[in-house]
């Protein structure tokens, strides 16, 4: 029986070292400044702009005579359209009564001129990837050319969105057509073929920017383009010929063409047609 004992004897002061706690460091005095500087720097959390939309809901579009969007719950539809409604009085432009239904809202509005309200939104290809200053300067190369135009911008809002690579989008102010090819807008063009920007600059339209080779934005109706490719230079200028009178027969204005050389060993020439959609 003295085997045991002597077990739990030596377990259980074995357990009662383990249970002293251990010594104290030396005791230092710190006082009140060095506290100061050894504490953890924490950065401050970065504060999102006012103009920055980051969730859907309150991202709006314009239609044919109303703003509309979409939001989960009625909770959400209130926000939206109560922002939206005090950008447009700011904008002198007299909100209506807003209509939620099934997941979908619309905002109508008055504008005192009888114009209606347009919106643009930026290609990502026209600033630098995340580079929210060159997003910001396109942004106001595009609010100052639609001033100049006479197009009365409403709202820019930089678009944060989850699913979109940011960009920007601008309300504004134009008058209305029946056809809605035929507005005055603020649009871009890029067919992926190089575009004659002297051609385009001839159609009266207001160039904005030339972000790419293919790409163009401008300010006016909308343009179309369409190019072709022949193996000789005969077939390309007959091409060409068939698919101008075929436009035009669509009631198309052309206002542009040109013909010329390619590097492919095969489709020596090509040819392309410029046209007010």
């Amino acid at each position: 029986m003295i085997i045991p004992a002597l077990f739990l004897a030596s377990t259980l002061a074995a357990a009662a070292r383990a249970a002293q706690p251990a010594p104290l460091p030396a005791f230092n005095f710190v006082d009140l400044n060095q506290l100061r500087a050894q504490a953890p720097q924490v950065a401050e959390p970065a504060s999102k702009a006012a103009d920055v939309i980051d969730r859907y809901h309150m991202a709006i579009q314009a239609g044919k005579d109303a703003l509309y969007g979409y939001a989960k719950t009625p909770e959400e539809f209130a926000e939206s359209t109560s922002y939206w409604s005090g950008v447009l009085k700011d904008a002198g432009v007299e909100p209506g009564v807003a209509t939620y239904k099934d997941g979908f809202y619309t905002l109508p509005y008055h504008a005192a001129d009888g114009r209606v309200i347009r919106e643009f939104t930026a290609e990502p290809r026209q600033f630098p990837p995340k580079d929210e200053p060159g997003l910001r300067a396109n942004m106001a190369l595009a609010r100052e050319s639609l001033n100049k135009a006479g197009l009365t911008p409403v709202s820019s809002r930089v678009l944060n969105l989850d699913a979109l690579l940011a960009t920007y989008s601008i309300l504004y102010l134009t008058k209305a057509d029946a056809a809605p090819e035929h507005e005055t807008r603020l649009r871009v063009l890029q067919p992926g073929d190089d575009l004659d920007l002297d051609i385009i600059r001839v159609s009266g339209v207001t160039t904005v920017q030339v972000p790419e080779p293919w790409m163009v934005v401008y300010i006016g109706p909308e343009l179309g383009f369409v190019s072709m490719a022949g193996r000789t230079l005969d077939e390309a200028q007959l091409k060409l010929r068939n698919r101008k009178n075929l436009l035009i027969g669509y009631g198309k204005n052309i206002f542009g063409e040109t013909i010329y050389p390619t590097d492919d060993p095969e489709w020596k020439f090509a040819a392309d047609l410029y046209f007010f959609q």
